[in-house]
C-alpha cells in the first residue's frame, strides 16, 4: 500500500512537470530545462526508494528466516531434553486429549460415587456406572447405540470391550446390563447381553447378542457364548461355543464375591495415585485401630459391643 502512495505521488509529478514542459513551448529554453530539471529529480527520488524498500523488504526476510531457524534449532534441543527427562523418569505421562468420560449428542455418561476409571479406558453415551465399580486400563464402554447399565462393585478387566446392537431380533431389549458384584476380566467382548448378580466372566470370552447369564455363573476362559443362549444359575460353563460343565459349591460362590470386593480394594489404590499429591502411602501406613477406632466412632456397628467390653476390661476405673 505504501509502495503504491509513493508510486503515484511521483508519477503525478513527473506527470505535472511534462504538462507544464509541453505548455511552455514558446517561454524560452531556460524554463524548460527547469522543468527538465524538476521531473527528473522527482524520478531518481522514487528509484531511490524503490530501492530502500526493496533493501529492507530483504532485511525483514532475513531476519524471519534467522528466527524461524534458532526457534526450530531451540525447539530441537528442548524436544532432546524432555525425551532424555522422561528416559530418566518413566512415570512422566504425555500430555493427552483423550477423554474417558465422552458424551455424544445429549446422552452422557454418568459415574456414581467411588468409582475408578482409569485415564485410558473409554466409556461414551449412555453409559450408568454403579457404586464402587472399577474400569480398568483400556477397556471401552459404549453406550452410543443402546444404553450399558453396570451395578454395584463390578470390576470391567483390562482391555475389555461393553458395545450394543441397535435392536435384537428376538424382540427383547438390545442393552447391556451387568448386575452386582460382577468380575469381567481382561480382554473380554460383552454385545447386548444380560449378566445378573456375582457372576465370572474368564479372561478372553466372548458373551453374544441375547445371551442370559443368570446369577451366580462362571464363564470359564477363552469361552463363547452364543447368541440367545441362557446360562442357568450357580453353574460352570466353558468352550467354543460354551456346554455345561459342572455345578459350583459354596465356596466358590463365595471366592466370586470375595474377587469382586478385592478388586474394588485395589482400584481405590489407584484411584488415590491420580490425587493431585499422591496420599496411598498413608493409605498403607495406617494401622487396623486407626482404620476403625474403637467406641462410638467404630465403622461396623455389629462389632462396637466388642470393643466396649475391651474398654471396660481394661479400664483403670
Amino acid at each position: 500500500f505504501v509502495k503504491d502512495q509513493i508510486y503515484k505521488f511521483f508519477f503525478f509529478q513527473a506527470e505535472d512537470g511534462i504538462r507544464d514542459a509541453q505548455e511552455s513551448r514558446g517561454l524560452g529554453d531556460v524554463y524548460k530545462r527547469q522543468v527538465s530539471t524538476q521531473s527528473t529529480w522527482g524520478y531518481i527520488q522514487f528509484q531511490k526508494i524503490l530501492i530502500q524498500m526493496k533493501a529492507f523488504k530483504a532485511a525483514i526476510r532475513k531476519t524471519g528466516n534467522s528466527i524461524s531457524i534458532m526457534l526450530r534449532d531451540a525447539g530441537i534441543v528442548r524436544g532432546a531434553q524432555v525425551q532424555r527427562a522422561e528416559s530418566r523418569t518413566p512415570y512422566v505421562e504425555p500430555h493427552t486429549k483423550h477423554r474417558n468420560l465422552m458424551p455424544l449428542y445429549d446422552l452422557k455418561p454418568m459415574c456414581q460415587l467411588n468409582t475408578f476409571v482409569a485415564p485410558n479406558a473409554t466409556i461414551v453415551g449412555e453409559v450408568t456406572v454403579g457404586n464402587e465399580t472399577t474400569v480398568w486400563y483400556g477397556a471401552v464402554i459404549r453406550g452410543d447405540i443402546n444404553s450399558v447399565k453396570i451395578g454395584y462393585n463390578c470390576s470391567i478387566g483390562e482391555n475389555s470391550v461393553i458395545h450394543t446392537a441397535a435392536s435384537l431380533p428376538t424382540g427383547i431389549p438390545a442393552s447391556v446390563t451387568l448386575g452386582n458384584y460382577v468380575t469381567v476380566q481382561n480382554n473380554c467382548t460383552l454385545y447386548s447381553c444380560s449378566i445378573d448378580d456375582e457372576c465370572l466372566i474368564g479372561y478372553r470370552s466372548i458373551v453374544l447378542e441375547g445371551a442370559k447369564i443368570e446369577a451366580g455363573s462362571v464363564i470359564a476362559p477363552n469361552s463363547v457364548v452364543p447368541p440367545g443362549r441362557i446360562i442357568p444359575t450357580h453353574q460352570l460353563w466353558a468352550g467354543n461355543p460354551v456346554e455345561y460343565v459342572r455345578d459350583l459349591t459354596k465356596a466358590e460362590l463365595q471366592i466370586i464375591l470375595h474377587s469382586a470386593k478385592a478388586n474394588l480394594e485395589v482400584g481405590l489404590t489407584h484411584k488415590y495415585e491420580f490425587l493431585p499429591h499422591n496420599s496411598a502411602y498413608l493409605q498403607k501406613e495406617n494401622r487396623p485401630s486407626d482404620l476403625n477406632p474403637p467406641g462410638e466412632f467404630r465403622a461396623d456397628p455389629r462389632t462396637r459391643h466388642e470393643d466396649e467390653n475391651s474398654n471396660s476390661n481394661h479400664s483403670p476405673f
